[in-house]
């Protein structure tokens, strides 16, 4: 889920010289909360040896946060635009502060590009096959694993006093038994680590070209397909009816498909894919996120007017 774009999620409280000479870094000058954000808390810092992002990891437990980092120092190493974290004086990528981890980066030039166009849908597909080519084989325990289904059996007897819920349930019960086949097939596909989190407030772009690619923090393991179908999703969710533009979708997969070659199977499963994606987001939020919200109707949810809006386009 992506976080706030208009304001700081927190500020830090930290004695950042203390803190960043663990990094072997001396700091010269105060702490900037940056926009967004909303696992987390980030901070740009002027230091001896430029300019630093401190992220404090709010929610993610330390195994959690390890096992991202490991695998994005893999990627910046491979090449992957995405920035390494420093290494700490105790040889982890972060040092826990009152039991919650910290890290530095390298701060990444760049904007956040404007829309999800045809050309960024190309580039992002791209960069998705990218990571996961680079992470080929790549095992850690610590990454979870998501148990989509799960959530969604889960959903169908869940306890939720919003108007519209028993069409949310009803729609849920339909879409696991009409798909059960493929929903099997879907997690016989290669797997590996996702970013689940590819949207265009996650990209970098400078003089037209991705300079970086962030925030990991949704990082888990399952079928690569999931990461695609997660990016279609983001960029359906940018446009006012909740459609996703076939231009779009069009795009990012011949973008990724430039690195990473789908199967037969793959491309067959990607719309199932997608709603799944679909529908897992707006039970996260429905179930989840609405209770501490004032929402009075499922229809606020943006992720399932998506579901909605793409179910019978993609079928």
């Amino acid at each position: 889920m992506s976080g706030n774009p208009n304001r700081p999620n927190g500020e830090l409280r930290l004695d950042l010289s203390v803190f960043l000479a663990r990094f072997g870094l001396v700091a010269l000058g105060e702490a900037e909360p940056l926009l967004g954000g909303e696992d987390n808390i980030n901070a740009r810092v002027a230091t001896d040896r430029g300019d630093v992002v401190v992220r404090e990891y709010v929610r993610s437990a330390p195994g959690k946060v390890a096992a991202e980092l490991a695998l994005v120092t893999h990627l910046a190493g491979s090449g992957f635009p995405t920035p390494a974290p420093f290494t700490a004086d105790s040889g982890e990528p972060f040092a826990l502060v009152a039991g919650k981890p910290i890290a530095v980066f390298p701060f990444a030039s760049g904007e956040v590009p404007p829309a999800m166009t045809r050309d960024l849908a190309e580039r992002s597909g791209t960069l998705l096959a990218r990571m996961h080519t680079a992470a080929t084989g790549w095992a850690d325990d610590r990454i979870p694993v998501t148990d989509r289904l799960g959530i969604l059996r889960s959903a169908t007897t869940a306890d939720v006093d919003l108007a519209g819920a028993d069409r949310w349930r009803e729609e849920i019960r339909d879409f696991l038994d009409r798909h059960a086949e493929a929903l099997d097939l879907l997690a016989e596909q290669p797997s590996g680590p996702l970013h689940h989190d590819l949207h265009r407030r996650n990209l970098l772009v400078d003089d037209d070209r991705i300079t970086a690619v962030l925030d990991f923090d949704e990082l888990n393991h399952g079928p690569l397909i999931l990461d695609l179908a997660r990016l279609l999703h983001y960029a359906a969710l940018e446009q006012p009816d909740r459609g996703l533009p076939s231009a779009v979708a069009e795009a990012a997969l011949t973008g990724y498909q430039k690195v990473r070659p789908l199967t037969l199977d793959e491309l067959e499963l990607l719309p199932v894919a997608f709603d799944l994606a679909g529908l897992v987001d707006a039970t996260g939020f429905i179930v989840w996120a609405a209770p501490h919200l004032e929402v009075r109707h499922v229809e606020e949810c943006h992720s399932w007017l998506a579901y909605l809006a793409n179910r019978d386009a993609s079928h």
